[in-house]
């Protein structure tokens, strides 16, 4: 009873009630005593007082009350204070202190996702389209468009911060006219992250059985591959595109590529790394965010001994750039291992 008369004080609109209202949300045929009892209860912790007035009921008890807002709103200001303290601190919960308890409770549980995404990966370094920031932090492309989440992110203060673009950039890419050309239902991908590797390799595609080179440019690329297809005029949904991705051998490079896997099942063009290490490793980067689940399902991808050197190489915060492999290696590699 006493739960239920405090949510109806919370969802009061006007800051006086009757007692007549008190008496409609909860049953009160048979157990006016205890329905009494715990009016005055609510009036001794300070929750409700009388409007002397209004005079008061056969039982004593004052025909209206003023609703003590404070009072009431406390239980949730703590919550939201915890949270507050808790939460990544770009996120700005203070709006929060003059919703109501229903719109908190009903945006928490996002909150928290939100948290968790911040705090694994920390403020994006590039831009994406709403479709792809959603399915990061939220595993639904649709939330941030169509279901309010653009309207909570810029209630607390962080949408322009998570680098949201309205429409992804054009896919930039070398294309290999006779193997579009060949009438073929599978066609094979190629992505490089960074320029100076497309630029080394853009001589050899002609040379292999793939469609396209694919110019990454880091994070774009998680917003502006979705559109390959369309952008080849292979929209028929029976044809097969097999992707293959190389990036730097670092935190970056690698949750790059896992966001990849997730989203587009890429493949991780496995020879290129075993090249690189193979030659000794640049320091630098620790500041770069480890995502561990990413880190994990890199490591699969190679032998226990390149798995050791890949550990003790992040150990001394080194990393391997794209450009350690030569034109000539680059060549190489494509045409053989791929």
């Amino acid at each position: 009873m006493r739960n239920k008369l405090l949510s109806t004080l919370e969802l009061a609109k006007k800051s006086t009630i009757p007692l007549s209202e008190l008496e409609e949300a909860v049953d009160t045929r048979n157990t006016y005593d205890d329905f009494a009892a715990t009016v005055q209860t609510l009036i001794d912790e300070g929750f409700l007082a009388a409007v002397k007035s209004h005079g008061v009921n056969w039982k004593g008890l004052p025909n209206r009350f003023r609703i003590q807002k404070g009072k009431l709103k406390q239980p949730l200001i703590e919550d939201i204070q915890e949270v507050q303290f808790k939460v990544h601190p770009v996120i700005d919960l203070r709006p929060y202190f003059s919703s109501s308890k229903k719109k908190w409770m009903e945006d928490k549980p996002a909150i928290l996702k939100i948290d968790q995404y911040l705090s694994k990966n920390g403020l994006p370094a590039a831009y994406a389209n709403s479709s792809e920031r959603s399915y990061e932090i939220m595993k639904d492309e649709k939330w941030i468009d169509e279901k309010g989440g653009r309207v909570l992110l810029e209630k607390i203060n962080i949408f322009d911060k998570l680098k949201i673009m309205k429409t992804p950039d054009p896919l930039m890419f070398a294309l290999h006219p006779n193997e579009l050309l060949a009438n073929k239902r599978d066609h094979k991908h190629f992505i490089v992250e960074n320029k100076a590797t497309y630029s080394s390799l853009v001589d050899s595609l002609t040379k292999t059985h793939f469609t396209t080179l694919i110019y990454g440019s880091g994070w774009k690329i998680a917003s502006s591959l979705g559109q390959l297809s369309l952008q080849l005029g292979l929209t028929d949904r029976e044809i097969q595109h097999d992707f293959y991705y190389f990036g730097d051998l670092d935190y970056e490079g690698i949750r790059i590529f896992y966001h990849l896997y997730e989203k587009y099942n890429v493949k991780l063009a496995t020879g290129f790394y075993e090249s690189l290490l193979r030659k000794p490793f640049y320091k630098g980067k620790g500041t770069q965010t480890r995502n561990e689940a990413a880190v994990q399902h890199f490591l699969q991808y190679f032998r226990k001994a390149d798995q050791k050197k890949i550990a003790a190489m992040f150990q001394e915060n080194g990393y391997y750039p794209q450009e350690a492999l030569t034109k000539e290696e680059l060549h190489h590699i494509w045409r053989n291992s791929l």
